[in-house]
């Protein structure tokens, strides 16, 4: 066994993993809000209302996840790391040898004809190959003579009536329906303070949700049910965030709203409700009709 040295996030975020359990599992299971869950198992702890929320809340995540709470709770304290056994990685102690680095006896020996025999074969039977196959080719070829040249007479009478029919003809307007545009997102904004509502309509399925910031700002966002697989990322001007829905619900968690621009397909979310910008929050996106695209459209 080997003896690790780890911070209280770390053992907090490793154990929750060993249980396979998600963050909306921990947060069922602790009583805990996710945003602060997370911001525990990353030693966020200025996230957090105060130190007696901090404590309080170390002490009742590590209860739920079967650890020692007094002793995370003293490594907090006295801001140090904390010694976990992990098992040892045997394949440390084994180095892989290059083919190059093996020495061959066979390679040391004077090679003879015998050694080149099968390259020799096998190219005497491909060019056997090419050459039956251009010879059956050659053999089977269509003879010139054989090809006869059809006449066609077209009679000019027959023709000049044939245009004449054709302008009597009366000309239909064209009935071709065109197709409508696609109706406008719509995002209503319900609830205040921290945690707020996005109700949409209309947008494409699957939901299509971009975040950007602007230059020298970074964003700490934690996001639930989409394509990203680690569920958090840091945003900045360089780095935006393009995510894209696995359902009708998504949860976003943010360590601050200021400077930050959201949009769900292409309406902009106006999150100018949010109490306190600075402070961490949390929107939940709620999908309630889901326009088809418009290829699905032409397929039908």
């Amino acid at each position: 066994m080997l003896v690790a040295q780890k911070t209280v996030g770390q053992v907090l975020r490793d154990k929750r993993a060993k249980l396979d359990m998600t963050l909306n599992e921990a947060e069922n299971l602790s009583q805990i809000q996710k945003i602060y869950i997370v911001a525990l198992e990353h030693d966020d702890y200025e996230a957090l209302p105060g130190e007696f929320y901090v404590k309080a809340y170390l002490k009742q995540y590590a209860v739920r996840l079967q650890l020692d709470s007094d002793k995370l709770i003293s490594a907090y304290e006295k801001n140090e790391r904390i010694e976990v056994e992990e098992p040892t990685d045997f394949a440390e102690n084994y180095r892989f040898v290059k083919p190059s680095e093996r020495v061959v006896e066979e390679e040391n020996l004077t090679k003879t004809w015998r050694y080149y025999l099968p390259i020799v074969l096998l190219g005497i039977a491909a060019f056997a190959i090419v050459a039956g196959i251009f010879t059956a080719v050659y053999l089977n070829r269509p003879e010139k003579d054989k090809i006869t040249n059809t006449p066609y007479n077209l009679s000019t009478e027959s023709k000049k009536s044939s245009e004449a029919s054709k302008s009597k003809e009366p000309v239909v307007p064209s009935t071709a329906s065109e197709t409508p545009p696609a109706p406008k997102t719509e995002v209503t904004i319900t609830g205040d303070g921290q945690d707020l509502l996005a109700t949409v309509k209309n947008t494409e399925n699957p939901a299509i949700v971009t975040l950007s910031t602007v230059e020298g700002a970074e964003i700490w966002i934690g996001i639930t049910d989409t394509d990203l697989v680690d569920g958090q990322v840091t945003l900045t001007e360089e780095n935006p965030i393009t995510l894209t829905m696995l359902g009708t619900e998504m949860t976003l968690m943010f360590g601050k709203t200021t400077d930050l621009t959201l949009k769900i397909g292409d309406a902009t979310v106006d999150l100018s409700s949010i109490l306190d910008p600075a402070s961490p929050s949390t929107l939940t996106i709620n999908i309630e009709d889901l326009t088809i695209n418009n290829e699905d459209n032409m397929e039908e």
